[in-house]
């Protein structure tokens, strides 16, 4: 293991938080090691991607200049007495992934960028959540406003670093309360063109006769160490062959957790099966990687690897990505079962 910064000396870890993390990255014995660029989904370094980070460390300095002040940041957060839900939007706010105009924009959207409240400015989510002239009025109504009207910083992040320093915990509170409250357009109304989804369905299409199908799920717990892993083996008539759970006490990235997932549904493969089977997961990003039959470069390489050289893999005819909403073919009391059994295995876990 190389010694770095973060090491007081050879194997002793001076931040005991990262041990999960590097606990569970995926290792793969079977090939070399490579030097990857983790900001794009194959790895390799491109001069856009490269001005993009060194602005968004410009822009967003108290996310990058000291991982010591992130980490406590974030632990302060999640630990916040608020509802999960407005967690959330706070933690996609500083992240910058609201769909403000200016956002959208940026993805390729061919829309007016401009304010739909004040009409005169550019709607970024600063703009949109804490500059608006018309959102001022909101937030004018706050008794503790004047500790926080001079506040002018750039990124959402910073401004809520600000605000925290200025203000008591309670009133910090209240103010992600107020930014929660219109997660759209600033009015309530829907800014953006409705997106139809298709229609929904019932059951789950049955695989072939003699084809039998497992579902894997994982679950995991943002800034909290434990991954659940749950599958579920059926036959062709919907039949449940055997299920399985486990529990790994690391921290990973979803699709990392959704292929051990996988893994563990093959190592737990009923010994009587003999026949072809396919494998369903509601991680889209796995599916495509396996189903793509080329080389990429990304954490979860070794471990798709691992699933590819499962003796068992050559029975597999397909990957099929399901949305959880959909009810596996045979109706149970139950409809969630497979996604529930990873959902189990780590509450039981984390709340011991």
């Amino acid at each position: 293991m190389p010694y770095c910064g973060m090491f007081k000396g050879w194997g002793t870890l001076e931040r005991s938080e990262d041990v999960p993390w590097i606990l569970g990255i995926p290792i793969d014995n079977h090939s070399e090691d490579i030097l990857v660029w983790p900001f794009t989904k194959d790895g390799h370094y491109i001069v856009k991607i490269g001005y993009r980070v060194a602005r968004e460390i410009n822009l967003a300095p108290t996310r990058c200049s000291d991982m010591d002040q992130t980490h406590a940041w974030w632990k302060m957060w999640w630990n916040l007495n608020l509802p999960p839900r407005m967690k959330l939007f706070g933690w996609k706010m500083c992240r910058n992934w609201l769909p403000a105009k200016s956002n959208l924009c940026h993805r390729g959207m061919k829309i007016d960028p401009t304010c739909n409240n004040c009409g005169r400015f550019e709607e970024s989510l600063s703009h949109a959540l804490w500059t608006c002239e018309k959102v001022k009025k909101v937030w004018k109504l706050l008794p503790y406003y004047k500790l926080i009207k001079e506040s002018r910083r750039h990124s959402m992040m910073d401004l809520l670093v600000e605000f925290r320093q200025k203000l008591a915990r309670e009133e910090f509170e209240d103010v992600i309360k107020v930014f929660s409250s219109y997660p759209r357009d600033i009015n309530g109304k829907e800014s953006l063109p409705t997106v139809h989804s298709a229609a929904p369905k019932d059951q789950w299409p049955a695989p072939p006769v003699g084809t039998s199908c497992v579902h894997c799920d994982a679950a995991i717990q943002p800034n909290q160490v434990g991954v659940g892993l749950g599958y579920i083996w059926r036959d062709w008539s919907g039949n449940i062959v055997s299920a399985g759970m486990h529990y790994l006490p690391v921290c990973c990235t979803v699709p990392v957790a959704e292929a051990k997932a996988v893994v563990a549904a093959l190592q737990d493969r009923p010994k009587n099966m003999h026949n072809p089977y396919e494998i369903k997961l509601d991680c889209k990003q796995l599916v495509d990687k396996i189903s793509a039959n080329d080389s990429f470069l990304g954490d979860i390489q070794p471990i798709v690897n691992q699933i590819k050289r499962h003796p068992g893999f050559s029975y597999c005819k397909k990957f099929i990505h399901v949305s959880k909403h959909i009810i596996p073919s045979k109706q149970s009391s139950n409809p969630s079962l497979f996604s529930a059994l990873a959902t189990w295995t780590l509450s039981a876990f984390v709340n011991i």
